[in-house]
C-alpha cells in the first residue's frame, strides 16, 4: 500500500504517518514523498492512503487542506495527532546578524515570539520544515531557518537555539484520507472499532444572506444531543459573500444512527459534503 505524505523524510507528517501506522495492522506500506499539498492529494488513489495537516494547536486550521477537503472526494478514515516544536539554526553568532530566515509558512504562526525579536529579517516562506532546513544548508552567512527540533541534534551551527514555538505543549493533528467519495449511506453501514466517532463534513446554505442561517445549522445537531467540536466558515468561491460552514461532530457508538438520521434532515435543507466517520 502507497501512503502519500508531505516530504521529504523527516517532517512532522511522516512523523505522523509513522505514528499512525502503529495503531492499524497494514502491511507492506512504503512512503509516497510530495513537496506540496496538491501533490499529495493527487497522488491518492484506489485503496492507497493520504496524509494531510489539520489544525495546529497554536496556530489553529490549515486552510490549505480545508479548501482541499471543500470541493474533494475523499473519505476520510482516522486522524493523528502528535506533538511539534522546533529550532532555530543560524550561519550568524547573533540573532541581530540574521539577513534571511526560512520557515514554513505554518511553522510561522507558531514562532512568533521568536520572530518578534529579530524584526527585521527578511522571511522566506517555504512548503515543507524540510525545505527550509535543506535551502539553509545550501544557504550563506547570514541565513537561518527554523527547522523541527527533532533534526537539531544533525547539525552543527554557529547559532543554535532549541525549542522555539511560541508554547513547549504545541502539537498538530493530521487526517488520513482515500481516494474515494464518502456517502452517507455507506458511512451510516460502517461499525466502528471504538466507542466514539468523528464526523467531518461541509454544509453549505443555499442562501447565507438572511438572518438564522448558521443558527438553524446549529439547531439540528443541538436537538439530536450530538456535540460539534469544530466550526469554521470558507469561501465557496462562486462569488462574495457566499461560504460553507466546516464542521466535526463528535458522539458515542450509541449516537451513530441519530447522527446519519440528522445528516439526511440537514440534506434536504443544505448542500451536505459528508468528509467520512471514523473511530477517535
Amino acid at each position: 500500500m502507497k501512503f502519500s505524505v508531505l516530504g521529504p523524510a523527516g517532517t512532522f507528517a511522516d512523523a505522523a504517518a509513522k505514528a499512525y501506522l502503529k495503531t492499524l495492522p497494514f502491511n507492506n506500506v512504503f512512503f509516497d514523498y510530495h513537496p506540496t499539498f496538491d501533490q499529495v492529494y493527487q497522488a491518492v488513489s484506489g485503496d492507497n492512503i493520504g496524509l494531510l495537516p489539520l489544525e495546529n494547536q497554536l496556530d489553529g486550521y490549515v486552510s490549505a487542506t480545508l479548501q482541499r477537503l471543500q470541493t474533494a472526494d475523499v473519505t476520510e478514515i482516522g486522524e493523528v495527532t502528535i506533538p511539534v516544536n522546533f529550532g532555530l539554526v543560524a550561519n550568524v553568532s547573533d540573532s541581530q546578524q540574521i539577513k534571511q530566515l526560512y520557515v514554513q509558512f505554518k511553522t510561522e504562526g507558531q514562532c512568533q515570539e521568536l520572530l518578534s525579536t529579530i524584526p527585521n529579517v527578511q522571511l522566506i516562506t517555504t512548503s515543507s520544515n524540510m525545505i527550509s532546513l535543506a535551502k539553509f544548508q545550501a544557504g550563506q552567512p547570514g541565513d537561518a531557518a527554523i527547522i523541527p527540533q527533532s533534526q537539531m541534534s544533525d547539525l552543527s551551527a554557529p547559532l543554535m537555539i532549541d525549542n522555539v514555538a511560541d508554547q513547549s505543549d504545541n502539537r498538530t493533528r493530521f487526517i488520513v484520507f482515500q481516494s474515494k467519495p464518502a456517502n452517507l449511506a455507506t458511512l451510516a453501514q460502517k461499525s466502528l472499532a471504538t466507542d466514539r466517532f468523528k464526523a467531518p463534513l461541509f454544509v453549505t446554505p443555499a442562501f447565507n444572506d438572511r438572518p438564522g442561517t448558521l443558527y438553524d445549522i446549529l439547531g439540528y445537531f443541538a436537538a439530536s444531543q450530538l456535540n460539534l467540536v469544530a466550526l469554521m466558515s470558507l469561501p465557496t468561491k462562486t462569488q462574495l459573500g457566499v461560504y460553507s460552514f466546516y464542521l466535526e461532530v463528535s458522539g458515542t457508538r450509541e449516537q451513530q444512527a441519530e447522527l446519519f438520521l440528522t445528516l439526511e434532515k440537514m440534506a434536504a435543507n443544505y448542500q451536505v459534503h459528508p468528509l467520512g466517520y471514523y473511530a477517535v
